[in-house]
């Protein structure tokens, strides 16, 4: 029940366990091509979709890599650790970012954006992950920030490495000017590959550009992908593992694959919720991909995880960086199902208790199980 990389279907494995081909063949352009179309079909997008032999974080150095003219004003609301990577990979581009730290457990949401834009004018780019999977905190109503930062001639490049697969994206309605993200979550396919789209408007400022990256250059991978191939040697192994991954989840119904993981978190919540923790996120920022909480005061997260892990058989997971040993964290991702969500609360529950807490088990399961049923697709 870790934040990823998260475990994998058997289809998946299988789809790995190949010999290798040339990458510049038709069996490759072949895989390619049904690669990317599954990949449009998800992200709900006309546009082309560059597939990266990279982590997530390669996506969010492709943006940084491929939009940033040095002198840029880039604003990054932070509600997280990723939200400050992100401000890292702008700056490494010479961009002047202004890293404007949100408070009260909340997330981008217009009202916010639209402050920070008036305070700060001349911002060509704003930047931020959709799901800030350090804090648990989901943004609100991204394509009310897409308008706000396009009312401004702003670009909006949108991290969401966590959130593709687990709540639904549509890059094109939402108003994504780049969208960036990764395979080892919400999709269920092993990490190591990545994606990226670009708006026209992101375009325009793309071929603009004089210098770009030598690897993360999407003009580069725009002429490739003409001919269904990359311009380096890709991950093979991972290209296969990701199409059957989102072969997999076009087969249970996009749909409901969101719905599932809208009702693993109205159970795990409910769960939680239960047992008086206090979450990091404000009420209506929750995300339903990731949930953190403050540890109870006399515990500690590692002795919390160590109890869970080795007499339950349960993995969480603690902070990252300045929030190490502040809180604990809980998935809801990828190949979630009612008995994952129900033994989590059910070990979480009787971590605590013997850790000292007075916390109802037989009640926190139940309710978890009353919203799961309520929830759970068809």
């Amino acid at each position: 029940m870790i934040p990823g990389p998260t475990e994998i279907d058997e289809r998946v494995i299988r789809a790995m366990a190949r010999q290798m081909i040339d990458h510049r063949s038709e069996d490759f352009r072949v895989l390619m091509k049904s690669l990317v179309e599954n990949l449009k079909q998800v992200l709900e997008t006309k546009s082309d979709v560059y597939v990266l032999t990279s982590s997530g974080t390669g996506a969010v150095e492709a943006a940084a890599s491929n939009l940033t003219v040095p002198g840029d004003k880039v604003l990054v609301p932070t509600a997280g650790l990723f939200a400050e990577r992100m401000a890292e990979a702008f700056e490494a581009y010479g961009a002047e970012v202004i890293k404007a730290k949100l408070e009260n457990g909340e997330g981008p949401n217009p009202e916010a954006v639209k402050k920070l834009l008036d305070q700060h004018p001349g911002v060509s780019i704003v930047a931020f992950p959709y799901n800030e999977t350090s804090t648990g905190i989901i943004s609100k109503d991204v394509k009310g920030i897409a308008k706000v930062c396009h009312d401004r001639n702003a670009l909006l490049v949108v991290d969401a490495v966590t959130a593709v697969g687990g709540v639904r994206v549509a890059v094109d309605d939402t108003g994504i000017d780049f969208f960036a993200a990764g395979t080892q979550k919400c999709l269920a396919a092993p990490p190591g590959v990545a994606f990226v789209v670009a708006s026209e408007r992101a375009w325009e400022k793309i071929r603009s550009k004089k210098t770009r990256p030598p690897y993360f250059d999407l003009v580069k991978y725009k002429s490739f992908l003409e001919r269904w191939e990359t311009p380096f040697t890709p991950a093979l192994t991972l290209f296969w593992a990701l199409d059957e991954a989102l072969k997999i989840i076009l087969e249970y119904g996009y749909e409901r694959w969101i719905a599932r993981h809208a009702a693993g978190a109205a159970g795990l919540y409910a769960g939680l919720k239960t047992y008086n923790l206090e979450l990091y996120a404000a009420r209506g920022f929750e995300s339903p991909i990731v949930a953190a909480m403050h540890i109870p005061p006399g515990l500690t997260d590692t002795a919390i995880r160590d109890v869970m892990k080795n007499k339950y058989g349960v993995l969480i997971s603690g902070g990252l960086g300045h929030y190490k040993g502040k809180m604990f964290r809980i998935s809801n991702i990828g190949l979630i199902t009612r008995d994952k969500i129900v033994t989590t609360i059910f070990a979480l529950g009787k971590t605590l208790r013997s850790l000292g807490l007075d916390v109802n088990v037989e009640k926190a399961v139940e309710n978890a199980e009353r919203e799961l049923d309520r929830n759970w697709p068809k």
